[in-house]
């Protein structure tokens, strides 16, 4: 039941004086002791109102349960009645000495001080192993039968290590049992009451999707996103909408409050699509596995929350919550330049839930998906290339659709255009589409930069980047062994050092990349023939001829005359 609903039916049971023992239960942090302490506030009944409470916590026999619940009745007693106490068991000091080990107030008038009352006992998973199921049943039962007092149970039925115990104290002296299922709602309102947040809104949101419904998880997470966003108030819809999903989500996996939810890796791998493609690849195979099963529903998760990427936030994010530290100045940078690229973000969330929209908004008409399009055809230029050719795919079906799906690839190429690059990397190893004029537009860029950029340029950026693209592979299998010379013999002593290095470590490996470079690994080899055979190359003659030694290529640098002697 709902937190709603479990409390008015705590009320009505509590009026039943017939009901001796109450159990309560659900999963941990999900409300139970704050459901109780509310109902205990609000009740007009003396004896609920007056309630006494311990914990079991720890405690490793009966008689400090008893001592526990004797202390709480304290306040409330007059003056008079505990100087009787007291006097009380000095007499009985007086007549046994074994009597002074007990407590001040006495465990022998237990019996009176909880006679009749409304006992709490909490945290019962967690009591001391010493303590035994049977003390426990006999105590409460021994109270409820001789002494007219009730009892709520309180306990979390996830973390039970002994479910046997439950099971007989369920059998045994429960009379009732309520099993709280706080909803995520219901859970956010009563931690946003104790962690208030500028960003509750957007916050309960995730929290909801996520169906989180642990209170203490839930405050942690909203503690998480006002340490990271801090101050900033005045971040517009779609820089939260970047953000807050990923950060909530990324502390609910931290704090371990969704069952069977994503890790931390698969989060931040979101947008490699090479997941998909596995997934898609063994649906074709009919070798569907419960991990893919599981991804599967995780990538739903994610798309319900908009997560469609990751980028560097969210390894901040992770980093803060695997660490305790928190990078300010970067995560700030970060968010700064999401807010100046707050344009950019809106196109592409706009896009994402149009094309959410055309797909599950079933009862839009055409020509309300059209007019949609429409305006975000006229933003066209703010997205990036894979996205445009989804927007264009997407209006192109749609009744006189196509008219406007090509002006939003012609806008995106004016724009494109106007930039004046030297050179782009599409970077589509994983082949999404992409609209030939968009991939025409590359092409173009990148042979005309491949005029200006030498194999040295290329072999400095493969090295600076750890990666290439289609202009150095361009590039290098087009660069001829004068070519090669040229670089060798010009280029400064710092350029020189990283060329040979990268150039030796690809005619070392030369298999691995053939496919990419072409013959640009031979005509380097032979090019260092050259100068290893020039007399007058001198120094650097002797210095490639070491590099080669060092590297074991020194074979290449033998003449065609001395391979056929040999």
């Amino acid at each position: 039941m709902s937190l709603k609903a479990t409390k008015e039916h705590l009320t009505q049971l509590l009026a039943d004086a017939d009901i001796s023992v109450i159990a309560l239960t659900g999963k941990w942090g999900t409300g139970k002791s704050y459901m109780w302490n509310e109902v205990k506030a609000a009740s007009e009944d003396p004896k609920i109102a007056g309630a006494l409470f311990a914990s079991l916590f720890g405690l490793s026999t009966i008689e400090q349960v008893k001592i526990k619940l004797i202390q709480g009745t304290i306040p409330a007693l007059k003056a008079s009645t505990k100087s009787a106490i007291k006097a009380g068991v000095k007499v009985l000091e007086g007549v046994h000495k074994g009597f002074g080990a007990l407590n001040d107030l006495g465990l022998v008038v237990a019996p009176s001080m909880l006679k009749g009352k409304l006992i709490v006992l909490d945290d019962i998973e967690r009591k001391h192993e010493k303590l035994n199921i049977e003390e426990v049943l006999g105590f409460i039962d021994e109270f409820t039968q001789q002494y007219g007092s009730r009892f709520i149970l309180i306990l979390n039925s996830d973390q039970l290590k002994d479910r046997a115990m439950w099971n007989t104290l369920r059998e045994k002296v429960v009379d009732h049992e309520l099993c709280l299922k706080t909803t995520p709602s219901e859970a956010f309102d009563i931690a946003i009451g104790l962690t208030p947040s500028y960003y509750s809104g957007r916050i309960r949101e995730v929290v909801e999707t996520c169906g989180l419904s642990n209170i203490r998880i839930i405050s942690k997470v909203i503690k998480a996103v006002n340490r990271i966003l801090g101050d900033r108030n005045d971040l517009k819809e779609a820089v939260l909408s970047r953000v807050i999903p990923s950060t909530v989500l990324l502390s609910a996996i931290h704090y371990k409050g969704i069952e069977d939810g994503p890790d931390f890796d698969f989060v931040l791998g979101q947008g490699n699509d090479i997941e998909e493609m596995i997934a898609a690849h063994e649906d074709e195979k009919g070798k569907v596995t419960e991990d893919t099963k599981r991804k599967g529903k995780w990538r739903l998760l994610l798309r319900e929350l908009g997560i469609l990427t990751s980028d560097e936030f969210e390894v901040l994010v992770a980093d803060f919550l695997q660490s305790g530290l928190f990078d300010v100045s970067s995560v700030a940078t970060i968010i700064d330049r999401y807010v100046t690229e707050d344009d950019l973000t809106t196109a592409r969330n706009d896009c994402n839930e149009f094309l959410q929209r055309m797909v599950w908004e079933h009862t839009l008409t055409e020509a309300e998906l059209l007019l949609e399009g429409t305006k975000l055809a006229e933003n066209s230029h703010l997205l990036d290339a894979y996205k445009v050719t989804a927007l264009h795919e997407s209006l192109s079906e749609l009744q006189d659709g196509k008219v406007i799906a090509d002006l939003a690839i012609d806008r995106w190429i004016k724009a494109f255009r106007e930039k004046n690059l030297t050179g782009v990397d599409l970077d589509n190893f994983f082949h999404r589409k992409v609209h030939p004029r968009v991939e025409e537009e590359f092409n173009a860029i990148n042979l005309r930069s491949q005029t200006s950029t030498t194999a040295l340029d290329a072999c400095l950026h493969i090295i600076k980047s750890s990666g290439w693209g289609m202009r150095e592979e361009a590039v290098l299998k087009s660069a001829t062994v004068q070519d090669m010379e040229q670089i060798i013999r010009t280029c400064s002593t710092s350029d020189l050092q990283l060329f040979m290095r990268r150039m030796l470590e690809m005619c070392t490996d030369k298999q691995s990349y053939i496919n990419h470079f072409g013959t640009a690994m031979d005509n380097f080899v032979h090019a260092c023939r050259n100068i290893a055979n020039d007399p007058n190359a001198n120094r650097l003659g002797k210095l490639i001829k070491l590099l080669f030694a060092d590297s074991k290529l020194e074979d290449g640098l033998k003449s065609k005359d001395s391979e056929l002697a040999s």
